[in-house]
């Protein structure tokens, strides 16, 4: 009888083993594809910096959405997903557009312009901050002293870097740093948009609601409309713009925005958006390395500790709350 058992037990793990290790490792692949999305959007910033110094930045973000527009309307098709939205959308995903297209990539390549990449990649860090502060006002989230805290480190943790970073010589440190900010708080906007948008449609008629392809789809494309006229400002046919240019921009455009959106969204699905949102606090990381070793930016302790005061508040803007029983 006891033998039996134990031949019984032995059989399930034998079934339950292979299941196992292959789910293991396909988590091993996504945590790949999440490793590879951080390094891709890490290595944007010295990216945009060796374009933007050069050339005008909104042109550059024009010439990329030409680029990504067609690319994500085109997977949408192949992927056999309507590409009709309702009317009553069009005025939250153009301010999305606005916000996390349009706004953003200003705010990035004049940011990259003015101040040193490795820096400016620090301050992007802040965001997840600014999304929990905005969603405590926007979305009814509970603003606890907690929240407050981390707010306070990640301000602190870009004042270090603007105030003491080694990287002087820049255009204007302070005005890029502040620009990038701006984009930090622009993207911070677009987030907690899309939240509330998602859930009232999802409440509304989660059968119809958009997917997250056909949303980026979209709000790429009213924001790249919004740069259009932008660019035309800026004269960019009176720039000379080399192979190695384009090279640049086909780089943002397919890697860091096509590739790095699907290995993301991947993540999220397979493991999960809290687990997958951690793998984002790397890309200060990969924004530092890669800026250092390729456009050959200074390094200094002051880095680590702007990245750990930032890190320190998305930390403590994303802690839970213990939860206490119910007394009856």
């Amino acid at each position: 009888m006891v033998l039996g058992r134990q031949s019984k037990t032995d059989l399930q793990r034998l079934q339950t083993e292979p299941a196992t290790i292959g789910v293991e490792g396909r988590n091993w692949i996504v945590y790949s594809q999440l490793l590879l999305t951080m390094f891709l959007w890490g290595l944007a910033w010295p990216v945009g910096r060796l374009l933007a110094t050069n050339l005008p930045p909104v042109s550059i973000a024009v010439l990329r959405y030409v680029i990504v527009v067609p690319v994500l309307f085109g997977i949408l098709r192949v992927k056999g997903q309507s590409l009709r939205i309702e009317r009553k959308w069009i005025v939250n995903l153009v301010v999305m557009g606005v916000f996390s297209t349009t706004l953003y990539q200003i705010f990035f390549l004049y940011g990259v312009r003015y101040a040193a990449a490795s820096d400016d990649s620090l301050v992007i860090g802040i965001g997840p901050v600014l999304v929990a502060i905005m969603a405590s006002f926007v979305l009814k989230e509970r603003l606890t002293k907690t929240k407050g805290l981390g707010f306070i480190s990640g301000l602190a943790g870009i004042g270090v870097i603007s105030l003491l970073s080694p990287n002087n010589d820049v255009l204007n440190r302070p005005l890029g740093i502040s620009l990038v900010f701006g984009g930090a708080i622009a993207y911070a906007i677009y987030t907690v948009t899309l939240r509330r948008f998602v859930a009232a449609n999802r409440a509304d008629n989660p059968v119809s609601a958009p997917s997250s392809l056909a949303i980026l789809a979209w709000i790429s494309l009213f924001g790249w409309l919004f740069l259009i006229p932008l660019s035309l400002l800026e004269a960019p046919w009176t720039y000379s713009w080399s192979p190695l240019s384009w090279l640049g921009i086909l780089y943002l455009a397919l890697l860091s925005t096509v590739v790095g959106y699907f290995f993301y969204v991947v993540g999220v699905s397979k493991i999960g958006a809290g687990r997958a949102a951690i793998f984002g606090n790397l890309v200060p990381v990969f924004g530092v390395i890669t800026s250092v070793l390729l456009l050959k930016e200074n390094l200094s302790p002051w880095h680590g500790v702007s990245f750990l005061l930032i890190l320190t508040g998305v930390v403590l803007v994303n802690r839970q709350r213990k939860k206490t029983p119910e007394t009856r």
